[in-house]
């Protein structure tokens, strides 16, 4: 890792950064990329696909990317494989023609959702049948699994993220040092499934519930009436709406409750649920009261995206 890339994080960690700061970061990136630096070449991937300080171009992402793997960046090589072909687990070969694999690569066909169903119209619950694959859930779940804490809510009184006993399940949120261009992609293909952009998404989450683990009974959206809730609506808006992916199967129990109208959905491997928080006039939708259910065997692994309504406020 060169002093550059260090420095060039640093900067872009910090919580709301300056923007000379992130120019400074991302320039420092580049020059370790021109230099060799394989973790600097796939960071600036990362953040051409998000479009950080400049507009996002998926072509220089992916030429980072190229860069990345050829540098020896085992992440890139893995990405720029499902990136390829998303049928077939990543198995990079020293050997391989990375700029082939990246000339095979359409973003356009990889944010391509598949269709939705219906499971509710009140509140509006949909589904999607393979929306991801096998691939792509296992790679998600070998990159959270050892980086995984316990999960978090937010407390009603203080307004901020704590620990609560209404959920013992972990967590591991995808900011930015942490995301990825294939990430990136899947949440994108979010996006289209949505019709709702990716600057209103909250940083995404991989949850992991082992037996006997759940989160109860709960709402997405945040309470206007509570003033503890006041700074992060005034800052990010209202969470309108959900959207988990399920990122494996083998397991018993574990559904996605909705008591309060009598529905439980059982996903697949690759699955993903989409629910609104909020009626089609913007008020709290009590309706979407939920619960992660406990597995009764086997684990649970999901790939979890709230959307806020209005873009963060500078």
């Amino acid at each position: 890792m060169s002093n550059e890339f260090a420095t060039a994080m640093q900067l872009l960690e910090a919580d709301r950064p300056a923007r000379a700061d992130v120019e400074r970061g991302i320039a420092l990136l580049e020059k370790a990329s021109a230099e060799g630096d394989p973790n600097a070449s796939e960071r600036c991937a990362l953040f051409e696909s998000i479009g950080i300080v400049r507009p996002q171009d998926w072509g220089r992402a992916l030429d980072y990317l190229e860069l990345a793997a050829a540098q020896g960046s085992t992440s890139a090589r893995e990405q720029l494989l499902l990136l390829a072909d998303n049928r077939t687990d990543p198995t990079p070969d020293k050997g391989m023609d990375w700029h082939d694999l990246r000339s095979r690569v359409s973003i356009e066909q990889r944010i391509q959702p598949g269709e939705k169903g219906s499971l509710s119209q009140e509140p509006r619950i949909r589904f999607v049948k393979a929306f991801a694959t096998g691939p792509e859930c296992r790679w998600i779940v070998a990159g959270a699994r050892p980086r995984l804490a316990p999960a978090t809510v937010f407390d009603n009184q203080s307004g901020g993220q704590t620990l609560d006993g209404s959920r013992d399940n972990s967590s591991f949120v995808l900011r930015l040092p942490e995301m990825s261009l294939l990430t990136e992609v899947i949440r994108h293909r979010i996006s289209a499934a949505t019709s709702l952009p990716v600057p209103l998404f909250e940083p995404a989450q991989v949850l992991h519930y082992a037996v006997g683990q759940r989160f109860k009974q709960h709402y997405d959206f945040l309470d206007p009436a509570n003033p503890a809730y006041r700074e992060t609506l005034g800052q990010f808006g209202q969470r309108i709406a959900t959207f988990l992916i399920y990122l494996n199967g083998g397991y018993e129990g574990g559904e996605t409750a909705f008591p309060a109208i009598g529905l439980s959905y059982r996903a697949e491997e690759g699955d993903a649920l989409f629910f609104a928080n909020v009626t089609r006039d913007g008020a709290p939708d009590r309706k979407t009261l939920h619960a992660g259910m406990p597995p009764t065997s086997g684990e649970k692994w999901v790939f979890s995206q709230w959307i806020r309504d209005q873009y963060p406020a500078v």
